[in-house]
Order: structure tokens, then sequence, then C-alpha cells
């Protein structure tokens, strides 16, 4: 059996090595494939650590493959998110089951959420709409509105489930399930104790959040009981060469690349935050601060984030496309950074069955014709130069920060462990 997972890994700790541990020893799987988020994360950030460090410990603590998650679909909304990784596990054409953690795991009333969610039946738009022109932002007008579609479920705890992001995410993920009509198995497991939105870390198990505001805040010697003792030799390491990466090393780059004056090109960049953006501008001092600038009751942090990280990577609308009134990423192929000798089994398998095009090095992939495919050629080019490009940046940003030379991405050459 193998089994898919959805990570970002920002960075590993024992919770991901619990997940890993239940899919190989309570599951059975014989492998275990993850689809991991590149160098920028869902939260519109740049990530703590290179996709080729975490990968590199995902590989070495029980993971056979790991396959990138596109950059537009890696730094979307959970709906995005959450389709990128389904699309790019389900056309692998290996993947029996796909394991994720929540808060709650009652699968079927999330099953029975996200189908309402992907119904969108006339009452349910409008309860939305009617909420929207009320003054709330899109997730609590879709609370309310699922609220009145399951006037069984006790409402506290419906609000509780709704607010939690690993369900919101779960949600997410059994909803493209279902678009991409995939034979995939959803499994869900508890997440154990810590909160994703912890900031302190108080036994084995922490949340990633507070796992990087120790880093953050140098308290680095505090995450040595919550990751696997791999992981924290690597960090150890990685902290001493001062290759760690921070939210606001962007902010020289996005200053600058805050003054392009079409901003309403950018995935989820509309009139209003384009005009706030501008308004602004002349205020920035830092990623963290401006964002905080940004903030009102209508539109999320987590929004801003991510609109400022596409303006960063120049994420245009056109590396999207509508399906049924929605705006999905295009994922038109699949990027390998790297397998162990357990995963090196898969390969033979994908070759037979995967249903898009993969790669183990963007030199392939820039010289493959995408034609005979239902995407467009050049839209496709764009999409690897834009992952290409996303590594770019962070590795420029890297550079300035350690002044040592980072490998590019062109001469990178998948892992194997």
């Amino acid at each position: 059996m193998v089994t898919g997972i959805i990570a970002e890994y920002n960075p590993f700790h024992n919770g991901h090595k619990v997940q890993i541990d239940y899919a190989r020893n309570t599951l059975k799987s014989d492998y275990i494939v993850v689809a991991l988020s590149p160098d920028f994360t869902q939260r519109g950030e740049i990530a703590l650590l290179s996709k080729y460090e975490r990968a590199k410990i995902a590989l070495e603590l029980g993971v056979d493959l790991v396959v990138q998650i596109p950059i537009n679909s890696a730094t979307d909304s959970s709906l995005g998110y959450a389709y990128g990784g389904i699309k790019v596990l389900d056309s692998l054409g290996i993947i029996d089951t796909i394991l994720f953690s929540v808060e709650d795991d009652d699968i079927s009333l999330l099953e029975r959420i996200a189908s309402i969610e992907l119904d969108e039946n006339e009452y349910y738009i409008e309860t939305i709409n009617k909420s929207l022109k009320e003054g709330l932002n899109y997730p609590s007008a879709q609370e309310k509105a699922i609220m009145h579609m399951v006037p069984d479920i006790n409402s506290d705890l419906l609000h509780n489930i709704l607010k939690q992001p690993n369900n919101i995410l779960a949600i997410e993920y059994l909803k493209s399930l279902k678009m991409l009509n995939s034979s995939i198995k959803p499994i869900c497991m508890k997440r154990l104790i810590a909160s994703y939105h912890d900031t302190a870390i108080s036994n084995r198990i922490a949340s990633a959040t507070s796992i990087r505001h120790a880093i953050y805040n140098d308290s680095f010697s505090d995450i040595e009981k919550a990751v696997p003792e791999v992981a924290f030799s690597t960090y150890k390491e990685i902290k001493e060469n001062h290759q760690f990466l921070y939210p606001d090393d962007v902010s020289q780059m996005l200053g600058y690349k805050l003054l392009d004056g079409n901003l309403t090109d950018y995935k989820d960049c509309n009139d209003e935050l384009a005009n706030k953006i501008g308004n602004a501008i002349n205020n920035f001092i830092c990623y963290s601060q401006f964002k905080g600038l940004l903030k009102s009751k209508n539109i999320t942090e987590s929004r801003i984030s991510r609109v400022l990280c596409h303006i960063l990577l120049n994420l245009t609308n056109d590396l999207y496309k509508e399906i049924e009134g929605k705006i999905y990423p295009y994922i038109p192929y699949i990027y390998i950074l790297g397998f162990n000798n357990n995963g090196s089994n898969l390969m033979s398998d994908i070759k037979e069955n995967s249903t898009l095009p993969y790669f183990t090095s963007y030199n392939d992939a820039l010289e493959y014709s995408f034609k005979e495919s239902s995407y467009d050629n050049s839209s496709v080019l764009k999409l690897i130069s834009t992952d290409i490009n996303a590594t770019k940046i962070y590795n420029m940003i890297l550079a300035g920060k350690t002044n040592k030379e980072v490998t590019s991405e062109m001469s990178r050459k998948f892992l194997k462990i």
C-alpha cells in the first residue's frame, strides 16, 4: 500500500514523525510519499529552511519519496493548497490512501461539510452573500452558512471544528478528492496535544509555529525535545551557519516589488487591497510591519501575507484557472525532489501510471513539450520558470545572509538517501 501525505515540514518535528510512524506501523504502508511545499509556504512566508533540507530530513526519518507542490499552489489559500497537493499525489497514479492530521477526527462529519461546500446550493450561496454584505469576511460568512445547513450539529461544536486550521485543510482535501474523482481513500488521525497556533513549547509534541517562534527568538535549545534527533542535528548546524530564513528577510526584495503599478495582476490582490498597498507604501519598513498596516476587519492577515508573497514571487492570475466558479492553481507537471532506496522502487510504477509528466531536473522540464497535454505550452513554461525563480529568490536571500554561494537550482540534482 502507498500512502500519501501533504506537508510543509516547516520545520519537521516529532508530530510529523508520529504521523509517518502511524502510516508505516498502523496502516501498514509499504511506501510513504510526501507532497512537500517548496521554499515559500501556505502562510505566504519564506520557509525557515530550504525545500531540499526539509526533503532530506523527511527521507531520513521514514518518507520514501518526496514530490514538490508547485509554488502557485503552495502559497495559495487552503482551497488551492489542498487542490494542488491532492492533484500532485493523485496524478502519480500510485497512491492508495492519503493520511492527514486533524483536530477533530470525525471524518463522516468532515465529509458532510465538504459536500455542502462543494455542492454550493442556492440557499448556501445566498446565506454567504448576505453575511458578506453585513461586513463579515469570507471564512466567517462560510461558517455561518454551514451552520444553517447542519442544524442537527451543536453550533459551538461546529464553530470549533471550522476554526481549526487542520480541520479546514482536511475539508479541502476531501473536496479535492471528490472534484478529481480520485480513488485515493482519505484517512485522518487526531492531532496530538499541541495546537497549530501554540507559540510555547511545553512537551515533546509541539506545533511548527511554536518551534519557529523559539528559533526566531533565539531560544534554540527549547526545540531539542520537540524534534527528532536527526532533525535537531541538522537544525543546529543550520543555526550555527546562520542559514535559517525569517519572514522579514524578504523585506528588501518585497519593498521593491511593491512599486509595481499593476498589483491587481497578482493572485488575490483586488482593487481594495491594491489601493491599500499603494496608499501605505511610503510607510513601508519591513514585511511584518507593512502586513500590520494593511490588516482590516474584512481582509484576513493570512490573505494579506499570501498576496504579498504572490507579488514577491510574480504569481500572476494567469497561473490559475476557473473550475465551477472557483479559482484553482494550474498543476501541469510533477517535480520529484528525492527518494530513498525503498522509494526508488516506485519510479517504474510512476512511469507507467502517472497522468502528468514528471521530472527530476528543471533542465528536462524546460525542454519538454507540453503540446499534447491539456495545458498551453507557454503557460506551463511560465509556471516552471516561476517555480525556478521562487527558489532563486530564496537562494539569493540566503546567500546575502550567509555571504556564501548557494547551489543553483539548475545544477542541483535530486536527492537520493
